[in-house]
């Protein structure tokens, strides 16, 4: 069972993503409690400027105890809007430069994904993300940025993307993958044989007045799905990108395009995930339950739903809700364990984790790093956090992942 504030919040969601339903007026947050809970959650979740869309015009809007309560909504719609023009125009930059180039250079999420929201304007983004899909330019992409005044940032955060700003000190990722590498080696190898195909079927996109390279559908698809594996598989992720889902299947879409991405779906191992998160958008958001049949599964699927609704709310966006989610593992005995630590330091030691014999330093300095941020960056127990890893592994578990 959904709590209160919960239920506004998902319906206001669902309002502002299907503007034509006729579902009624929406009902008002009660006392204060409920209205400081409601913003935080949206906050938190990066959907607060989407509910400009579904309270603008509202009858009970105008009267005075909501004041405090629509000011930052307002504010948060017109901070997206001028964020979103400023990212699109560097976007458009940005895949020009590269294009005449001869590189491929195919925009994921951002203003893309946006273009299939009712106000586009009104759909967070905080960075530009651009897959250089052919290995043999990833490189030359890094160096015509450097040349166009991008500084590369000293701290790498990630293996699958290059970050760099510009002079406003915007982040630009140049991903020479989909993904940060997963726990899986199979997983891995897949998501390394589909550049070639990201590579070949791509669309243009003009509906912002400007044109860019996308992924064709049944990969922009993918794309989400594997952005979003990735966050759940670390600290979890919120309802910003089940409200991107939604938009995204909520139009017409041909079948060829449902064929590969079901392909790719049943490829990759992430079926049931798919299928869980489908049902969520389609319980809570609005997602046309037509649009989305060759995706769902049977009768017990919606308590798999519920559970993953659950997951989300408490993460927040990028799993910021609760500071002891770190990972989720597939699997929740001691053998678990060993392979997430395991994976853990080849992430933190690409280069020097390809050394067979460094393997003990390296998980000894891992163990080190680990506990170190805990108490400094975290201020959380480790054995919290484990204990919180093993929690969300039961889920993970059901999911049956890879």
């Amino acid at each position: 069972m959904r709590k209160e504030t919960e239920k506004l919040l998902l319906d206001a969601l669902r309002q502002s993503l299907n503007p034509q339903e006729n579902r009624g007026r929406l009902q008002p947050p009660g006392g204060e409690y409920a209205k400081r809970v409601l913003m935080e959650t949206a906050r938190n979740h990066a959907v607060l400027p989407l509910l400009f869309d579904a309270y603008e015009g509202e009858e009970w809007i105008d009267d005075t105890r909501f004041a405090d309560f629509m000011q930052p909504i307002r504010q948060a719609a017109v901070t997206a809007a001028r964020a979103n023009y400023r990212l699109l125009f560097l976007a458009k930059y940005i895949t020009q430069l590269l294009e005449r180039e001869g590189i491929r250079a195919i925009l994921l999420k951002g203003a893309a994904t946006a273009s299939y929201y009712p106000v586009p304007e009104l759909r967070k983004s905080g960075d530009v993300d651009i897959l250089i899909p052919r290995d043999k330019d990833f490189g030359r992409a890094v160096k015509l940025l450097e040349g166009a005044k991008f500084v590369k940032c000293e701290c790498q955060s990630a293996l699958h993307h290059v970050e760099l700003k510009n002079q406003e000190g915007i982040c630009v990722e140049l991903h020479r993958i989909l993904a940060e590498p997963f726990e899986s080696g199979k997983m891995n190898r897949y998501l390394e044989t589909l550049l070639a195909e990201y590579d070949e079927h791509v669309q243009e996109n003009d509906s912002w007045g400007v044109t860019f390279y996308q992924p064709a559908d049944a990969y922009h698809a993918f794309y989400l799905i594997v952005h979003m594996l990735q966050h759940f598989l670390r600290a979890g992720f919120g309802l910003k990108f089940l409200c991107d889902w939604t938009v995204f299947w909520n139009r017409e879409i041909a079948a060829k395009e449902k064929e590969t991405f079901l392909r790719l779906v049943r490829e990759s191992g992430t079926q049931v995930f798919v299928e869980a998160l489908t049902e969520a958008c389609v319980l809570y958001l609005g997602l046309a339950e037509e649009n989305v049949s060759f995706l769902l599964g049977g009768s017990e699927l919606q308590q798999l739903a519920e559970d993953f609704m659950d997951e989300v709310f408490v993460s927040g966006e990028f799993g910021h809700g609760v500071q002891e989610r770190m990972v989720a593992m597939r699997g929740t005995g001691l053998a678990a364990y060993v392979r997430e630590f395991h994976h853990q330091m080849h992430l933190n030691y690409p280069s020097a984790g390809k050394v067979f014999l460094l393997w003990p330093f390296l998980w000894v300095t891992t163990l080190v790093r680990f506990i170190q941020n805990n108490r400094t960056v975290r201020k959380v127990k480790g054995l919290d956090i484990l204990k919180e890893a093993r929690r969300r592994s039961k889920l993970i578990d059901r999911m049956k992942l890879f």
